[in-house]
């Protein structure tokens, strides 16, 4: 019984490649697992384990185990239909939002999800998934692509807290950079996944997108974290529905809409405070405290000529130089 757990244990330590363990660290592994063992035993085991398994090794010494980057999902207990179902509907959701490198460590989850689902016959869980659609009601944007080297270590580089070496390429550069990041958390905005961080040992955090790092090396050191630093209150404050101004706080938000047009803000208001009432024939006013950022301009332009900024006077005034901007392109 103890060789079979010890086995299971090494098993369930063992990565997806890229990634790799070695034989050190799975003989550390068991040890605090409580199932000593000596580095050979482990070896023979995992020569033994890979005629049954697809485990791969890099042939270098020490050597560097892992599980086939294709590898069949291998879990007890076994995915039951209830589940398969979840994950299906869960990677119809997520593959519209995320880069493929994100859902590929989840993937064999998918695979095993999409098998048991196809064994069922005549029954109603192997018809649900087509009853079920998701559709977004913005502009669908394929996702970018992330190196896949590069997601894998910034993700353990945030999990673990340390530092990474990356090259990166600012949206407005020509040329890539080198810094030292600290990784402070990740954000998912739509079709792009951002990467909350300070460079070297400076405090001010940024945002970097993924998709723009073209490499990234795990370093020893430990992150540099800002005194102070809670990743919710730097959402909260607007982060990542980029701030008009460097001090973009709430506005008192007051426009005119065209009364079918608005309609989805009686049931999904703008705010907590929001009022709505009747205006001229065919339209109203709404008010609402709502954060001064581009994300709330986007959204205002996209009702064209079914809405009105009355104030503040200052976003007024950055409408009528849009419209003037417009009628010069189109007349």
């Amino acid at each position: 019984m103890d060789t079979l757990l010890r086995h299971w244990h090494m098993l369930r330590r063992i990565p997806r490649h890229p990634r790799k363990v070695s034989t050190a660290a799975l003989e550390e592994h068991l040890d605090h697992a409580g199932y000593p063992t000596s580095r050979r035993t482990i070896q023979r085991d995992l020569d033994k384990l890979s005629a049954e398994f697809p485990l791969i090794t890099d042939g270098n010494k020490p050597s560097g185990w892992s599980w086939a980057a294709d590898a069949e999902l291998f879990d007890v207990p076994g995915m039951d239909t209830s589940a398969a179902l979840t994950f299906h509907m869960v990677e119809e959701y997520l593959s519209r939002l995320l880069p493929k490198g994100c859902l590929s460590a989840i993937s064999p989850h998918f695979q095993r999800a999409d098998a048991i689902l196809g064994q069922l016959e005549g029954t109603a869980l192997k018809n649900w998934p087509n009853k079920v659609r998701i559709v977004q009601r913005t502009q669908v944007l394929k996702p970018p692509t992330i190196a896949p080297e590069v997601m894998t270590t910034v993700y353990e580089a945030l999990f673990h807290d340390r530092r990474f070496l990356g090259t990166y390429r600012s949206r407005n550069e020509k040329k890539e950079r080198e810094f030292v990041v600290n990784p402070l958390g990740l954000i998912f905005s739509d079709p792009v996944v951002y990467l909350a961080a300070t460079l070297w040992d400076y405090d001010d955090v940024r945002l970097y997108a993924l998709h723009r790092f073209s490499s990234a090396r795990m370093l020893a050191d430990g992150i540099s974290r800002p005194s102070g630093f809670r990743f919710d209150e730097y959402l909260n404050k607007g982060a990542v529905e980029f701030p008009a101004t460097d001090a973009a706080g709430p506005s008192n938000l007051v426009f005119r809409m065209k009364e079918d047009v608005a309609r989805h803000l009686f049931e999904s208001p703008l705010s907590k405070d929001q009022k709505i009432k009747p205006d001229q024939e065919g339209w109203v006013q709404i008010t609402a405290t709502v954060k001064n950022t581009q994300q709330l301009r986007w959204w205002l332009l996209g009702f064209g000529d079914k809405v009105e900024v009355l104030a503040p006077e200052g976003l007024r005034g950055e409408f009528v130089g849009i419209v003037e901007s417009l009628r010069q392109i189109y007349l």
